[in-house]
């Protein structure tokens, strides 16, 4: 008895290391419009897109979840954790101190222009902005860099929420493409 006692804290233990070295992360290498809408198709009487002067709205992409497009290689393989295509993290077990790290990129592809543009990019728990440190501004050129702590039950959710971000500015006449968040890495460990 004592020995099937000293087996099944061994295995308890066991389980335990291994879940709390469990470890997700996602990428999106570049968060478009073309997520959203459906192939570009040629067409002589429509201008590519990123020369199109007739277009009125400025293509928003905020107020959406950011899904993802690759695994990274260094994931935990479970049934729980990070869906790639919800952008929805699903903490497997309660954990007083996951650690979440989240970086971006806000890139312009119009070079040799002084038109700017930032994202808004925040870490929702459980679909709510529950700390202002979970909030990162992503700036042109520069690398947005965010680290928290956060303590989670087991069904608890983390996401990473675009709150502005344009891939399209209108200056007088002239549209700019290209304002583009890329390199989006969140890891949850």
């Amino acid at each position: 008895r004592r020995e099937n006692m000293k087996a099944r804290v061994l295995i308890v233990i066991i389980l335990q290391i291994g879940i709390s070295t469990q470890q997700w992360c996602g990428h999106q290498p570049s968060w478009t419009r073309r997520q959203f809408e459906t192939p570009y198709k040629f067409d002589p009487n429509n201008p590519h897109p990123g020369v199109d002067k007739t277009r009125e709205v400025e293509i928003i992409l905020h107020d959406k979840t950011l899904t993802y497009t690759v695994n990274d290689r260094l994931s935990s393989n479970s049934s729980t954790g990070l869906n790639l295509q919800t952008g929805i993290f699903t903490a497997p077990i309660k954990k007083n101190g996951y650690l979440v790290t989240l970086t971006a990129q806000l890139v312009n592809s119009n070079a040799g222009t002084q038109v700017f543009s930032y994202a808004q990019v925040f870490i929702l728990k459980n679909g709510n902005l529950e700390s202002l440190q979970n909030y990162l501004l992503v700036e042109m050129g520069k690398v947005g860099d965010l680290r928290v702590e956060v303590n989670m039950d087991k069904g608890d959710t983390l996401q990473v929420f675009v709150g502005h971000h344009v891939e399209s500015k209108r200056i007088g006449s002239d549209r700019y493409d290209g304002f583009n968040l890329e390199s989006v890495r969140f890891c949850i460990f």
